[in-house]
């Protein structure tokens, strides 16, 4: 049974990304959160998420938590709109996965977004991310809700950490690129609080970073603290 979501909008996609074959196939998981559709008189719920993280390693630079694997890019995907009625995410979803990417890329970006655009996982993504907790899942609601989390920023963008959002089949709902180095995000579908200031791109606050800052290094993902280029050097 799906359960239900709180938050608000987002945009994003890979830039020209090596496509890669998909993950394997999951393990069966307990849904863990629950949103309203696109249909706005669907009420949205606290969301609930569980997760039990394991120990694997990245590319070879890092050792990091998992989750068990995602499934291939399921036949019921579809592209993510750039808005929904209902806000961030819009839609139900059983799961969300952070993700770093792109950890030895210290110019143009191979991947803009955890994604690619059929929905698999993009090629440098280090797989197969990391589930959050119920209680990181509300408090990334929480930040994505309030409009002290945006502001600032910069015109540049070298994402490097990234959320996704899942249904139960698997299946891509919303995705949100993060770039520390640049205090800038790009979530898919918008965020109703944020206001883009480079097409889908939102810069964050001091506040807003240093909470998604906070959730990066909790979750175990590499390079939450980089704050120059140099620091993904190949």
């Amino acid at each position: 049974m799906l359960l239900g979501c709180l938050f608000t909008s987002v945009a994003a996609s890979c830039a020209a990304p090596d496509r890669v074959a998909p993950p394997a196939s999951p393990a069966a998981r307990t849904p863990i959160a629950t949103a309203p559709g696109e249909d706005t008189s669907v009420p949205a719920t606290k969301p609930s998420v569980s997760s039990t993280p394991a120990s694997a390693p990245d590319d070879g630079a890092t050792a990091l938590p998992t989750t068990p694997a995602l499934p291939s890019t399921p036949s019921a995907f579809l592209p993510i709109p750039p808005r929904r009625k209902a806000g961030f995410p819009g839609v139900p979803f059983a799961e969300v996965r952070g993700f770093a990417f792109d950890l030895h890329v210290n110019e143009r970006p191979v991947c803009n977004d955890p994604l690619n655009d059929d929905g698999s996982l993009c090629s440098t993504v280090v797989r197969p991310g990391v589930a959050l907790s119920p209680e990181q899942v509300e408090r990334l609601a929480r930040v994505l809700a309030s409009p002290k989390s945006f502001g600032g920023g910069s015109s540049c963008f070298l994402p490097h950490h990234g959320f996704v959002y899942f249904d139960e089949a698997g299946t891509p709902v919303a995705t949100i690129s993060v770039c520390f180095l640049c205090d800038m995000i790009e979530p898919l579908p918008s965020i109703p609080v944020a206001k883009a200031v480079d097409g889908a791109r939102v810069g964050i606050s001091e506040l807003g970073r240093g909470e998604l800052q906070r959730l990066c290094r909790e979750l175990g993902l590499p390079k939450c603290d980089a704050r120059t280029p140099d620091d993904f050097r190949p």
